[in-house]
């Protein structure tokens, strides 16, 4: 009969699920080692020693869950999380229409509303709200990462449908500015930041492509509504235009929001299995213990500006400051360039909404490209063609063809853009708190949304009676080329601190050989 088996012939000490000991790191010896004369009824215990291993050692997998098994790791698909990003796409569709997409068309004919109005007030009311969606970001994030997505996207939905009511009803500029403007800037903002920190949460390998997916959402809602609120505005007026435009959001934007959730991880023990050890459930209940958890209410609020400190938030931020200066320029003046070239009001309505369709097909295509490609690389290509197209293009456009290839350019680019910052502020800070970080982010380039389309009216209005649009396309080109500037340094930090990580774990991994 064999001899029963001793502490020499078989680990009993019990494993983690996922066990991986790296090719030359240290690691204590789990049993006492067996000399050749020890017996095997009596081995003699020995101290425990560091061994040096110079081989790759095995990954060891035990019976038990772990918590990064079950709740830490996205599913990268699925029904529930493909719906997540139809609820996203669908809420891009709309939120961002009334302040930027399509507020050209508004400002053509509030101009011949009000005509003893500027270029510059007028541009005021969309930037308005579009500066009030970043500015906001301070709160709709956080909002949104402790009450939950859904309940924050439904408040949003109603305070933009109640905007455009309001707004419909107006009959002064000042009132646009408080309706179209604050309040449907603070509506867009509630629903946003869910819309786009929802998938996330949902995708790892594919994010690139789920966040493309969902932000081009943006540009194809511009592609419709474009020419349709055109339409509507020369059969029934800009009033019922905007109560249209509202019960369009409350169905749309409010039908998403059910779409919209976050994944719960990190928030429940998994079951044990049969063979699962006393020593397995302590890790898995320290790590879910609520001293491990990241503080909330105002000291959690507060511990996020921490990420101020960090060099990659501060050059995206201001990279994202610089471009919102010039972004809404062109969407702005479309339609009014159009006019001033020759075209007619519905080639600016088409030009626009063509635009919008190039967008549509960049955030998705180079999202994708964005998962496949170096990250970097991408972004700093859709940065510096986005500012090349304003500068070069734009200024030799005085023909139809010419003008609408260059807001194909400018919209697949600057398009791709903005669905690809979301993806490297996740991908550097985590999913778990991306709407409270890009919020940060956002509300700091609400500046900047702020002043460009604003400025920008006063210089044109600046060159009356022999208008041109030069000063006002340098403005644009110029800030955004200060963006690509701003993008190129995060990439220079990014590389930065990658190599000081790798740094770091080259020295500590011959720090801890040394002491052998």
């Amino acid at each position: 009969m064999a001899p029963p088996m001793t502490p020499c012939d078989a680990d009993e000490t019990p494993r983690t699920s996922c066990e991986i000991i790296p090719t030359y790191s240290v690691y204590t010896a789990r049993n006492p080692p067996c000399s050749p004369n020890s017996s095997s009824t009596s081995p003699k215990p020995m101290p425990e020693k560091n061994i040096k291993s110079t081989a790759p050692s095995i990954i060891e997998i035990s019976q038990s869950p772990t918590l990064v098994d079950i709740s830490d790791r996205a599913p990268d698909g699925g029904l529930r999380a493909w719906l997540v990003v139809l609820g996203s796409f669908l809420i891009h569709c709309f939120c961002f229409a009334p302040t930027e997409y399509i507020f050209g068309i508004f400002e053509q004919h509030y101009l011949e509303l009000y005509p003893s109005s500027s270029h510059g007030s007028i541009a005021f009311i969309g930037t308005l709200g579009s500066s009030v969606t970043y500015f906001a970001g301070f709160v709709s994030g956080v909002c949104a990462d402790k009450f939950g997505y859904r309940i924050t996207a439904l408040l949003g939905t109603s305070v933009m449908t109640l905007a455009l009511i309001l707004a419909s009803f107006a009959n002064q500029v000042w009132q646009l500015y408080l309706s179209q403007g604050v309040l449907l800037g603070i509506g867009a903002s509630l629903v946003y930041y869910p819309a786009i920190g929802a998938p996330s949460h949902w995708f790892d390998a594919k994010r690139g492509l789920a966040l493309g997916l969902a932000v081009s959402g943006t540009g194809l809602g511009g592609l419709g509504l474009a020419p349709a609120t055109q339409a509507m505005m020369d059969a029934i007026g800009v009033n019922w235009s905007l109560r249209v435009l509202a019960l369009v959001c409350l169905v749309v934007c409010g039908g998403a929001s059910f779409l919209i959730i976050e994944r719960e991880n990190g928030k429940k023990m998994p079951e044990p299995a049969p063979t699962i050890t006393d020593v397995e459930i302590g890790q898995i209940t320290e790590k879910l213990s609520p001293e491990k958890k990241n503080p909330t209410g105002i000291t959690g609020f507060f511990s996020e500006l921490k990420v101020f400190k960090n060099p990659q938030f501060l050059s995206l931020t201001f990279a994202e400051i610089a471009a919102s200066i010039g972004f809404l320029i062109p969407l702005y003046y479309f339609q009014t360039y159009s006019l001033f070239i020759g075209l007619t009001a519905q080639d600016g309505a088409l030009i626009a909404g063509l635009s919008s369709g190039a967008s549509c097909l960049g955030r998705i295509i180079l999202g994708y490209a964005a998962d496949r490609l170096p990250k970097t690389v991408v972004v700093s290509c859709c940065a510096w063609i986005t500012a090349g197209s304003i500068l070069i293009i734009w200024t030799l456009s005085k023909s139809f063809g010419v003008y609408l290839f260059f807001a194909l350019v400018y919209g697949f680019f600057a398009g791709g853009y903005v669905s690809l910052v979301p993806l490297v502020v996740s991908e550097t800070f985590g999913a778990h708190q991306l709407s409270t970080v890009i919020g940060f982010m956002y509300a700091a380039s609400g500046i900047g949304m702020l002043a460009g389309a604003p400025v920008a009216g006063m210089i044109l209005d600046a060159t009356k009676p022999n208008v041109t649009y030069l000063p006002v396309i340098m403005t644009a080109g110029g800030t955004l080329l200060l963006g690509a500037i701003c993008v190129s340094l995060w990439v220079f930090f990014r590389r930065q601190a990658k190599k000081a990580k790798r740094d770091g774990v080259a020295s500590s991994a011959a720090s801890a050989i040394a002491d052998l």
